[in-house]
């Protein structure tokens, strides 16, 4: 397990004050060129350590975070499999940029993508965000449904991917 802290999360709070930028600007688009070039980055670190196999490197994208993850995934092809969490396409993108939307580098992602979604969730709606969002991706693709909102617990998320990722990417051995 690997992870970037982006400008903005816990360890690199922004300075109080800070107003994002509105998503049809061209400092949105900035803001989501300097997320993806700290995201690569920190795949650049992990290609010079001689103890990593960088043909078994997947990602993780949760909730909002699968906004990076479907414009990184696009562009990134260290990636060898990409799984998204109560992640889908809401009417909210329609807005943004074109050069910063999820919904343009969606069709393009070429790795092995696995959706975890949940039936009743009250972030991503099924039917007006997840399906939308699934049909775009390319295939292979897979989606799992469970039983509950927008957040699965640890056992569900652990239970969905794993094999999954075993499959992808084979087996994790220590």
């Amino acid at each position: 397990m690997f992870g970037v802290v982006l400008e903005g999360y816990i360890e690199r709070l922004r300075p109080a004050g800070f107003v994002p930028p509105d998503v049809t600007t061209i400092e949105f688009t900035e803001l989501m060129v300097s997320r993806v070039t700290d995201l690569r980055r920190g795949l650049d670190y992990l290609d010079t350590r001689t103890d990593i196999d960088m043909t078994r490197v997947g990602a993780y994208a949760p909730s909002a975070g699968s906004l990076l993850g479907l414009i990184l995934g696009a562009l990134e092809t260290r990636y060898r499999a990409l799984v998204f969490i109560g992640a889908g396409i809401p009417a909210s993108y329609l807005q943004i940029t074109a050069a910063a939307n999820p919904i343009t580098f969606t069709p393009h992602i070429r790795a092995p993508k696995l959706v975890v979604q949940g039936r009743y969730d009250e972030d991503t709606p099924v039917r007006t965000a997840t399906e939308p969002f699934f049909k775009l991706l390319s295939e292979p693709k897979q989606i799992i449904f469970y039983d509950g909102g927008h957040v699965p617990s640890v056992e569900v998320a652990m239970s969905t991917t794993s094999g999954w990722l075993d499959q992808q990417l084979g087996r994790v051995v220590r």
